[in-house]
């Protein structure tokens, strides 16, 4: 049986599919917001690892729960280790506080499902 975090990590990867188009085809932003998102990960003097661990941090600190779970799995698609993902949420609990270190708990237990979902593969 799936736990909470599972089926909120797996109901925001469908929610994001299933709307992908919609938001393409409908919201004026989304477009320009991609283009500036692909620009902004794409290595550079930090490469994409790097950035997207900074993303992840952001994202707990500003307690997003999608974009936790996107900028996890993007890192880790670029190569980050646990132990950087660890550091990462270290960061994030010393600039959020308590409140980081609550939604810290969901970055853990997507890095799980994430980590058992690729060793599936």
């Amino acid at each position: 049986m799936k736990d909470l975090t599972e089926k909120k990590i797996e109901q925001s990867i469908e929610d994001r599919k299933r709307t992908y188009r919609t938001f393409f085809d409908n919201v004026k932003t989304y477009k320009p917001f991609l283009e500036l998102e692909e620009k902004t990960f794409k290595d550079g003097v930090l490469n994409r690892r790097t950035k997207e661990l900074m993303a992840l941090s952001i994202s707990i600190v500003t307690k997003c729960e999608p974009c936790m779970e996107w900028h996890l799995d993007q890192a880790i698609q670029n190569g980050a280790t646990d132990e950087e993902i660890f550091e990462t949420i270290d960061v994030s609990i010393e600039m959020g506080g308590g409140q980081a270190g609550a939604y810290a708990r969901f970055v853990v237990k997507a890095l799980d499902y994430f980590r058992n979902k690729n060793e599936s593969r």
